[in-house]
């Protein structure tokens, strides 16, 4: 772990023009330096690199961040690789903390695991090209039946093993790695005292790289059976460094591309990802025909939301394969589904297709998920109104699992359009869905809450005795409800809930706390007496002051919002450390929130412009939090409005807080009428 002043040292030295340049040719533009943006093609530079700030940014695809966040998004590096490489350029040293004995060996061991499976990666390359049974079945297969090219088969670093059961592992030991790597990483297996044996012997070699270009697992298709047992495909068992649920084939190699063209497709197979690449579309990964994991889903987020699915064009598991797609759907992923023709899977498409005509049918037949997903499930529903209402519950519950509320109100417009029902009936039942779908969320997290503690209690009382405990099973599914997928909500909090009617005036004043959150300004007030006061206030300062202990207290209900405002409170505890909030948002490790900041850091965002001078600031910020309350308030006094509808509402209660929230909004109006600027 890189100790938290090294990190600081880091951050403060490394500068953004030395950075980019080593990537993109800048030339300078007044203060600045602008170029062709490096994440998508342009031919006019809308790459802006500000030294003043210490951040670049597109104003074309909105990319860019800190030095740091640069080499995140360019290099496809995580936040520690990132400044590691920053650290390297800059000759900074880092030391980083001695560690417990167990993660010692921890470490160690993983290293071990690594540098074996790197080992057999260079071998089977090598046996391959440079063994004449290398040559005779893997070069054989892959060139020959599965018409690849030499290059296409070094980029994804092919291989072949040989069908000697023990030479494999002999040649491991005698490369000096320990005989537990060997087997615990899954290359070989054998009992103690007993000879190791290849697990991957007479294969065709796949190997699975991470993030980094590690070799993490191996896949491995028979090519010439060495006993009538063996399966056609076999894949390293689960370890220390491979977990399944959170890899994807080809993810290493296709990242940057996935990253540059904001975009990737989802297929089964190894040779529908290598096929594909070769025949020029390299925004490809394989889940390897296991249904996708809240893993993997998150692993592609990291460089898109938008994926394409491909299916086999007489794949009879279209069907059973839709539930797995609304996993995507619940992790916020722009979903679309790409119908191949029948007889044709990815690999064989792409081996009788130029890249051109790949593009080309791409664009004409790739359709949206849900709009294919009703045109699939009805076509039998025709003569069937109960079929017919089944069908229609299920897209709803595909759409009641996306957390945009713009994006699922244009799919109910479209579905109602569709299946010739209102929008209001289909949006009265999407909301049941949801809360449905969110208590049932609630209770299983409750009940996992319970088997934790239950399960923490008996390990307390087991260790007082001196033995060991035992796992406590998972409780039962609750209901139906509970196999859907799950929702993951916020804690029961008013930030958990995004509002489109307070998210504008929320955006507002995170752009003063990224913008202008350390500078101050003068607050002037009329006292008691009718005396003008002034008080200096920090602009962080001031807003946390009226927002959690004001005449009204607020918490921030867009989830994004209320991180970034809580990571600005915390930072800023000490009223006397300097907060410079272009900095310390866009150098987050969390692209969520330096993405963000940049984007309300950007001068020309929405057309606004922010101005620092004390003047101007004593005014607008005041004015942007009554702005805010207004709107609360406003809300609020909807709400009672519709209470004194419903039969039974208590008349006198309800009304007696009707008036004081509306003599509040007088005022608050009357305070923004004030603060009105004119320019």
């Amino acid at each position: 772990m890189i100790p938290q002043e090294t990190v600081q040292k880091i951050l403060d030295t490394a500068q953004i023009f030395d950075v980019v340049s080593e990537f993109v040719s800048l030339r300078r533009r007044g203060q600045n330096y602008v170029g062709l943006c490096p994440f998508h093609n342009e031919k006019t530079p809308s790459f802006s690199v500000s030294p003043s700030r210490n951040i670049c940014h597109c104003f074309s695809c909105g990319k860019g961040g800190s030095p740091a966040g640069f080499l995140m998004e360019h290099e496809q590096m995580t936040y520690p690789e990132a400044l590691r490489w920053l650290a390297r350029k800059y000759n900074i040293e880092i030391q980083e903390r001695e560690l417990t004995p167990e993660e010692q060996a921890a470490q160690t061991a993983r290293e071990g695991m690594l540098q074996v499976n790197d080992w057999a990666r260079k071998t089977w390359e090598n046996d391959l090209w440079n063994t004449e049974e290398g040559r005779n079945y893997g070069v054989t297969y892959f060139m020959g039946h599965r018409k690849l090219q030499e290059a296409t088969i070094k980029r994804f670093h092919l291989g072949y093993s040989l069908k000697d059961k023990f030479e494999f592992c002999t040649r491991a030991l005698s490369a000096g790695h320990k005989r537990d790597y060997i087997l615990s990483t899954g290359l070989c297996y054998g009992d103690p005292g007993q000879r190791p044996v290849n697990r991957f012997r007479g294969r065709a070699i796949f190997p699975y790289l991470n993030l980094s270009g590690q070799v993490v697992a191996f896949g491995g298709r028979i090519l010439d059976k060495v006993d009538h047992a063996a399966m056609k495909y076999v894949n390293s068992p689960e370890s220390e460094i491979y977990r399944k649920s959170n890899m994807l084939y080809g993810i290493y190699e296709a990242k940057q591309s996935i990253a540059k063209r904001d975009k990737v497709f989802l297929v089964e197979g190894y040779f529908d990802v290598i096929t594909m690449a070769q025949a020029g579309i390299e925004n490809v990964v394989a889940s390897s025909g296991t249904s996708l994991t809240s893993g993997q889903i998150q692993m592609i987020a990291r460089f898109t939301h938008n994926i394409t699915v491909l299916y086999d064009g007489d794949s009879a598991g279209i069907r059973a394969s839709l539930r797995g797609i609304d996993m995507l759907l619940l992790e916020g992923m722009n979903v679309k589904v790409l119908l191949l023709p029948d007889g044709e899977d990815p690999d064989s498409f792409a081996r009788s297709h130029s890249a051109t005509e790949l593009e080309e049918y791409i664009r004409q037949h790739e359709q949206d998920f849900i709009r294919f997903k009703t045109n699939l499930l009805m076509k039998d529903t025709e003569n069937d109104p109960l079929k017919k209402s089944q069908v229609i519950q299920n897209i709803l519950q595909s759409i009641a699992l996306i957390p945009d509320s713009i994006t699922s109100a244009v799919y109910i417009r479209e579905t109602s359009q569709q299946v010739h029902i209102s929008e209001q009936q289909l949006t009265d039942y999407l909301n049941k869905l949801r809360e449905k779908n969110y208590a049932a969320e609630l209770r299983r997290q409750e009940a996992e809450q319970r088997r934790a503690e239950a399960q923490a209690a008996l390990e307390a009382k087991r260790t007082e005795e001196g033995t060991s405990a035992e796992s406590i099973p998972t409780e039962a599914p609750l209901s139906a409800e509970s196999e859907l997928p799950a929702l993951n909500p916020e804690p029961a909090r008013k930030t958990a809930v995004p509002n489109r009617i307070t998210d504008q005036y929320e955006r507002n004043l995170l752009r003063y706390i990224v913008r202008n959150g350390g500078q101050t300004f003068l607050l002037k007030y009329n006292d008691e007496t009718g005396a003008l006061q002034s008080e200096e206030w920090r602009v962080i300062d001031f807003i946390g002051n009226e927002l959690i202990s004001g005449d009204i207290t607020y918490e921030f209900r867009h989830p994004v919002y209320a991180r970034m405002f809580q990571m600005a409170l915390d930072a800023t505890e000490d009223q006397q450390k300097p907060f410079n909030g272009i900095a310390f948002f866009v150098n987050q490790p969390d692209p969520e929130i330096s993405q963000t900041a940049l984007k309300l850091a950007d001068d020309r965002y929405e057309g606004l412009s922010f101005v620092d001078n004390i003047e101007d600031m004593s005014f607008l910020v005041p004015r942007a939090i009554m702005e805010l309350k207004c709107a609360v308030v406003r809300e609020q006094i909807n709400q009672l409005q519709d209470a004194l509808r419903q039969p039974g509402a208590d008349f006198r209660t309800i009304m007696t807080e009707y008036n004081n929230l509306t003599a509040l909004k007088k005022k608050f109006d009357k305070i923004i009428g004030e603060r009105i600027v004119t320019n």
